[in-house]
């Protein structure tokens, strides 16, 4: 990734980000109510390049039996959005994030018994910048493509035989305080000054943007494997009506 030619995202340690999905750009409704399934969320160091079991999971929500409640259930209430909390120990630097929404409608049967069979992704990233004075250096423990298999737990799952319980797919959820911590360092080089502008943006004397509004632009009709791979401006982020990123969604099977 080149820091320099992308929009980058400032995000406070411990604080929450609204990520948002809608069906496209035109419509205001976030998903099929069909489209029932978990959110997760991943982040990788931005110079790992995404590359290899460098992902860790920072945030999953599947079903709530209490409520009987999917996480879709709460984008679709929310207008789309969802507040994801970020860990406050972790060490200040560039990071990817990749939010996820997996659609379990078609998920009953393997990927590949017939033409439809299989549970749908709709991915987008957003490059970070989180700032803080954590000192958790986050490792990772899965790789995308690979952090999904087309039939474990979770990935093959029957919404219309009766459930109390689902099984969250993918890597360890972090725990803050679990990663090991690094000396702390101050970054001379910090995208992110005092005045609120990135180190790119000064030349220009421009303002970072309010919201990351990346778009996904593959097809709606568009299929792939079950083991997909595929990114919040403002130094301030937070649960407002302004979201962190913003996505249009993206079919993946």
């Amino acid at each position: 990734m080149n820091v320099a030619d992308t929009d980058i995202c400032g995000i406070n340690a411990g604080d929450t980000i609204t990520v948002e999905w809608h069906e496209t750009d035109e419509q205001d409704r976030a998903i099929s109510d069909s489209h029932l399934g978990p959110c997760l969320v991943y982040i990788s160091p931005l110079d790992a390049n995404g590359a290899g079991k460098v992902w860790t999971k920072i945030f999953e929500n599947g079903y709530d039996p209490s409520t009987k409640k999917w996480c879709v259930d709460i984008i679709i209430a929310s207008g789309g959005k969802l507040d994801v909390p970020i860990p406050a120990d972790i060490e200040q630097g560039y990071y990817l994030m990749r939010t996820e929404v997996i659609a379990l409608h078609e998920a009953d049967r393997p990927f590949g018994e017939d033409e439809n069979a299989g549970a749908e992704y709709f991915p987008n990233c957003a490059q970070v910048y989180i700032i803080g004075s954590g000192t958790a250096q986050l490792t990772g423990d899965s790789a995308i493509p690979g952090v999904y298999t087309k039939d474990e737990d979770g990935i093959v799952f029957n919404l219309y035989d009766g459930y109390d319980s689902y099984p969250i797919p993918g890597g360890t959820l972090y725990e803050a305080g679990s990663a090991p911590v690094v000396e702390k360092k101050v970054d001379a080089q910090s995208p992110i000054d005092e005045d609120g502008k990135t180190s790119s943006e000064e030349d220009e004397d421009k303002k970072p943007s309010s919201s990351n509004k990346e778009k996904a632009s593959t097809s709606k009709d568009e299929k792939a494997s079950s083991t997909t791979d595929e990114e919040a401006n403002s130094p301030n982020p937070s649960s407002s009506d302004k979201p962190c990123v913003k996505v249009k969604r993206r079919r993946r099977r």
